[in-house]
């Protein structure tokens, strides 16, 4: 723009600067709020709430409180925009008494919350197990003339799962629909994962058998949430071929039939695509004129989704060595099991990990 003799503005920063924040560039989004001063252009709100936005979602939450701190010396009013990018990165620095103490200091800043402000909120408190306050903010939404949303439910019933409240998840998705609020993929997905930490199969599977007939269509998580229900039963085993047939792993053959990989697997899940693989698949290899090398890619340390909170390395281990089978570590690939075929027989895959019908 200078060599083109055309002076950037207010309006010009804060594009860039949201460029930045949409492209997870947050360092940059700063470094560019610090170059206003000696460009001789002033900050507005939209700037301010651009680099906020910018520094949640990169995580950094001290600099989104440091920005917002920052704004009434500089003569910039927040408003809910700038409150809500705020709770937000709390709410990802898994800080919910700050996240609640911004909500809190919102009235006395003249700033009115919002749907987004509380979802924020109910969400920070979702992310850290605080169900009770996740709720006593939902039901405080009447009294302050907020109507809840989708996004809202989903995070108080997000809440509740985590806090293995399944029965109050069940009551928050059976309050949806006088609240003309629709249930969505989300919010199944999170009644699913509550039932199953209840121990709730029956009801994590009907729940699932219900989806398409709203017109929502089960994803990955919905069934290894279902699968984590039912890990140990026959059921699980149709399950598995249920979601396999309907394209849910794409990963999961490797190369050959002989590796199989678990990436976007539950540990329920993964059991028993194990169970389906050792009792259907790897008994005809070993009828072979080669005995295969028999792989199974787990993932390990930072392999691992980061969302991925379960060790399904270790429950695979275990169903191996429960069974006795000849497994280890993969010492030049640590998330990988091989198993030594030469020591398997086929019937007795088929007789230890078919269920019975």
């Amino acid at each position: 723009m200078p060599e083109a003799r055309v002076v950037p503005n207010e309006i010009t920063y804060s594009a860039a600067i949201s460029a930045c924040e949409k492209g997870g560039q947050w360092q940059l989004a700063l470094s560019l709020l610090s170059l206003m001063p000696e460009a001789r252009v002033v900050p507005n709100e939209f700037t301010y709430n651009a680099a906020i936005s910018a520094c949640e979602k990169g995580g950094q939450w001290q600099l989104a409180l440091n920005l917002l701190s920052l704004m009434p010396e500089a003569g910039v009013v927040p408003n809910e925009i700038t409150y809500s990018a705020a709770i937000s990165a709390c709410e990802k620095g898994g800080q919910w008494q700050l996240a609640l103490n911004l909500l809190s200091f919102m009235p006395e800043a003249r700033v009115v919350p919002n749907q987004i402000t509380y979802s924020a909120a109910i969400s920070a408190c979702e992310k850290c197990g605080q169900w009770q306050m996740a709720l006593n903010l939902l039901s405080r939404m009447p009294e302050a003339r907020v109507v809840p949303n989708q996004i809202t439910y989903n995070a108080a019933i997000s809440a509740c799962e985590k806090g293995g409240q399944w029965q109050l998840a069940l009551n928050l998705l059976s309050r949806m629909p006088e609240a003309r609020v629709f249930p969505n993929q989300i919010t199944y997905n999170a009644v699913i994962s509550a039932c199953e930490k209840g121990g709730q199969w029956q009801l994590a599977l009907n729940f699932l058998s219900l989806m398409p007939q709203l017109r929502i269509l089960p994803d990955v998580v919905s069934f290894n949430a279902a699968m984590d229900a039912v890990s140990g039963m026959g059921v699980g085993y149709a399950l598995f071929r249920e979601a396999f047939g309907l394209g849910m792993y794409p990963q999961f053959w490797s190369n050959s039939y002989s590796t199989v990989n678990l990436h976007d697997m539950s540990c329920g899940a993964a059991v028993l695509a194990v169970r389906w693989w050792l009792a259907e698949v790897v008994p005809h290899l070993l009828s072979g004129l080669t005995t295969p090398k028999l792989e199974i890619i787990t993932g390990w340390g930072k392999s691992r989704k980061e969302w991925d909170t379960t060790d399904v390395q270790d429950a695979v281990f275990q169903l191996l060595h429960g069974c006795q089978l000849p497994s280890r570590i993969d010492q030049n690939n640590r998330g990988v099991i091989t198993i030594d075929g030469r020591l398997l027989e086929s019937s007795d895959l088929r007789r230890l990990f078919t269920p019975p019908s």
